[in-house]
């Protein structure tokens, strides 16, 4: 039996979002004295702090609810534009994420090691007769990992949303399997450090389900402006607000 090729995702008859350049509303907060309601003047702040003095009826109070809502304002108007590595495709109600694939932990770790391995057990074979199985084992592990280096300019990742759902899938598949989940229960995503020490980027989705709320690791991206990037995009299609999330990190 011939053995079929192995399936190739590509996006058919796409347009490329064009990069849109949004003006963005001056940040700025009034302070008004609790008590008597009076305009607080500039000098009478302490942002440090966060605290205030009223100049009408010299009260002093707290302004960080102030202070914190500029500053989540100013966060939140941040526009990251799209990096080298990532590709927008609009189709119909369509978005499509194409993103280049790049060298995994566990492959950095293979190049180091297993050539290492293969040539220190070769030495062992010939100087101590260990089974000839050994060095075999790990020249074929060290040309595994070789050759998936290599390729990995061919390698992506397609995440795909529309009005129902989100779908990852990554191409060739690699062992990963194609996830889908429910576009309408995304509540939020946010970007931390990766797990594995690897210092990439992990973006996170935070889903509400029937069973309660869980966080799912969406994918790892090799630097923060794709991890920020990404959850921009991502956010801004499903209309989702930003806002800060105690599991992030940056």
């Amino acid at each position: 039996m011939t053995k079929q090729p192995e399936e190739q995702y590509r996006p058919a008859e796409k347009l490329e979002l064009k990069e849109i350049k949004k003006e963005f509303p001056k940040v700025y907060k009034k302070v008004y004295c609790p008590s008597c309601e009076e305009e607080v003047i500039a000098d009478d702040l302490n942002l440090q702090n966060s605290i205030a003095k009223c100049g009408s009826c010299n009260i002093i109070f707290s302004i960080e609810e102030e202070v914190e809502s500029v500053k989540t304002k100013k966060e939140m108007k941040q526009e990251i534009f799209r990096p080298e590595g990532i590709d927008l495709f609009h189709y119909k109600d369509d978005l499509d994420i194409t993103i280049q694939q790049h060298i995994q932990g566990l492959d950095v770790a293979g190049l180091i090691f297993m050539p290492t391995l293969a040539f220190f057990s070769f030495v062992l074979h010939f100087a101590k007769g260990i089974p000839i199985l050994i060095p075999v084992i790990f020249t074929l592990g060290a040309l595994f990992f070789i050759y998936r280096a290599l390729n990995y300019s061919n390698n992506k990742t397609y995440i795909d949303i529309n009005n129902r759902s989100l779908s990852i899938k990554y191409r060739p598949r690699h062992f990963k399997k194609d996830k889908t989940f429910d576009a309408n229960e995304i509540d939020q995503l946010y970007v931390r450090h990766a797990v594995d020490g690897s210092g990439y980027y992990s973006i996170y989705m935070i889903i509400n389900g029937l069973e309660g709320q869980k966080h799912e690791k969406l994918i790892t991206v090799n630097t923060l402006s794709k991890a920020k990037y990404l959850e921009q995009e991502i956010e801004r299609y499903l209309n989702i607000e930003h806002r800060k999330v105690a599991e992030a990190t940056v």
